[in-house]
């Protein structure tokens, strides 16, 4: 199994290793000590390391152990969410975090998450909501997540001028964040000024040379403009960061498109 995640999901993990701590790693083969805490600091520890390898079966096989040792610890109740959320199980991820918070209202980064997860069922009053909480919390270290994700919404509900002008405040708060550049990248191209979306995801991959979904509609965007070389080198791009995924496929063939072999 590929041991890349898909990019919310690391951003997600990193914000809660900065929440929690990252602790002592244990790997699987290790005799887990006796007593019940260090029993939960194991299961815990390697539950988040089989998620950063997007071994999402058996972390939460551990981080189910680790609940059965202390089922009110918000860390593991954390983990067990994004777990469920990488599965688009979203009534157990949203009940995971709900029951964090519950415990520990003030872990800003969980309500974010808990945004997330209601943004995927479209319920956008619950989610912003919970956003709105996060640009309300002064101590809350990564201010421009819930705003990106604010942005985002605006999108989804084609507010297309509203999401642009929350991603273009971002790009002064947070200018290394490659996201905002590719939904930029996303409005401009939509809206038909291809040579505006591609210098905005040139942008976003740079930031983050395995961006796959950004070289992918940078290529579509060369292909636009009439830059063919290019597009066919976006779309190889795609090809080499996400083999044999069907988005590979499409641009291994929209490449020999353009490139007249097809």
């Amino acid at each position: 199994m590929s041991c890349r995640i898909p990019l919310r999901l690391s951003l997600m993990l990193v914000g809660l290793v900065w929440l929690f701590g990252c602790g002592v790693g244990q790997e699987s083969g290790d005799i887990r000590p006796g007593t019940p805490e260090q029993q939960l600091e194991a299961f815990t520890n390697l539950g988040r390391v089989l998620l950063l390898q997007n071994e999402v079966a058996g972390a939460l096989s551990e981080l189910s152990k680790a609940e059965q040792i202390d089922p009110n610890n918000v860390e593991v109740l954390t983990y067990l969410g994004l777990a469920y959320y990488s599965r688009q199980d979203y009534p157990k991820a949203a009940a995971y975090y709900q029951k964090a918070l519950s415990i520990e209202p003030s872990k800003t980064d969980i309500h974010n998450n808990l945004g997330l997860v209601y943004m995927d069922q479209q319920q956008y009053a619950l989610a912003k909501a919970e956003f709105e909480i996060c640009l309300n919390d002064p101590t809350y270290a990564r201010p421009w997540l819930p705003q990106f994700n604010l942005g985002v919404i605006e999108q989804l509900q084609g507010h297309d001028k509203e999401a642009e002008a929350i991603y273009q405040r971002l790009l002064t708060l947070s200018p290394q964040y490659s996201p905002t550049y590719y939904r930029l990248g996303q409005i401009y191209f939509d809206g038909g000024d291809s040579q505006k979306a591609v210098d905005y995801l040139m942008s976003a991959v740079r930031l983050d040379p395995s961006y796959s979904d950004a070289y992918f509609l940078l290529g579509q965007a060369y292909e636009k403009v009439g830059n063919k070389d290019e597009a066919a080198e976006a779309f190889g791009q795609v090809v080499v960061l996400s083999p044999n995924t069907p988005r590979a496929i499409e641009a291994q063939r929209r490449a020999r498109q353009v490139l007249g072999f097809e």
